[in-house]
């Protein structure tokens, strides 16, 4: 079956998520993360995009751009080929990274615009994972705390929407982040969010320092008795979900289930 052409938004903006396969984290380490804002910033370079926010998450990524170039497609090809690249060579894997082609929703009004943005800095705090101001990963300190040394966030435009002084937009920005949603943002995303009661950081720590494997991805190589012996080991962590042990291994919930019950 043919792929479905993309509807392009009227005013060129995009909400862009990708995620692991199998919702497998794929950003395992700081130096992952660095490396995937590396390739945003390369790509941004070449096909001269804006990027007004972002966030990293341990197994997928949200992204607004404004493509005036018609060129959203490869963008996205670029920057997914080339973390691929580097996260197969650097774990010792094989196959695919993201799970098929990024979705995009199309953003067409300001104040959708604004929503956006406020639930893609708000994720860490859906999550679990941290407080939206304070997590590395993401583009909302730029706002406040221009630390942008390899000019990555266009934050102009947006603070523009809030107030024409500079200082006043600021402190719009950051008050509009902490109150409550008077626009509904669908949030039609929420099976990428994590909800876990231990970081996966923390289980993955676990597993290297425990298990004895050197790369997280080896547990699918195992054979399956071995395999299970691991995933139950996993179980029996206090504060681990299914899901969670999924996400983190690439092994399916339903094979962590069976395992489960043995």
């Amino acid at each position: 079956m043919a792929r479905t052409a993309r509807v392009c938004s009227s005013i060129n903006l995009y909400h862009i998520i990708i995620r692991g396969i199998n919702k497998q984290d794929i950003f395992i380490d700081d130096q992952d993360k660095n490396k995937f804002i590396k390739e945003l910033a390369k790509a941004k370079e070449k096909f001269n995009f804006k990027l007004y926010a972002y966030v990293i998450m341990p197994n997928h990524v949200h992204l607004v751009i404004k493509d005036e170039n018609a060129e959203i497609s490869k963008i996205m090809h670029k920057i997914q080929v080339c973390y691929s690249e580097y996260l197969n060579s650097k774990y010792n894997r094989i196959g695919h990274v993201f799970q098929g082609r990024f979705t995009s929703k199309n953003i067409e009004t300001e104040e959708y615009l604004k929503c956006v943005i406020r639930y893609i800095h708000l994720n860490p705090d859906k999550a679990g994972i941290g407080k939206y101001d304070k997590y590395k990963w993401s583009s909302y300190n730029f706002y406040n705390k221009p630390k942008d040394t390899i000019n990555l966030i266009d934050t102009s435009d947006i603070l523009i929407l809030f107030s024409e002084e500079k200082q006043e937009a600021i402190d719009l920005f950051e008050k509009f982040h902490k109150e409550k949603s008077k626009y509904q943002y669908n949030e039609e995303y929420s099976e990428f969010e994590i909800q876990c009661k231990l970081d996966d950081d923390i289980v993955i720590k676990i597993i290297m320092d425990n298990i004895g494997l050197n790369s997280i991805y080896n547990i699918q190589k195992l054979n399956y008795k071995y395999r299970n012996e691991v995933l139950k080991k996993l179980i029996n962590i206090k504060g681990t979900t299914v899901k969670q042990i999924s996400r983190i291994t690439g092994i399916s919930t339903k094979i962590i289930e069976k395992v489960k019950k043995l």
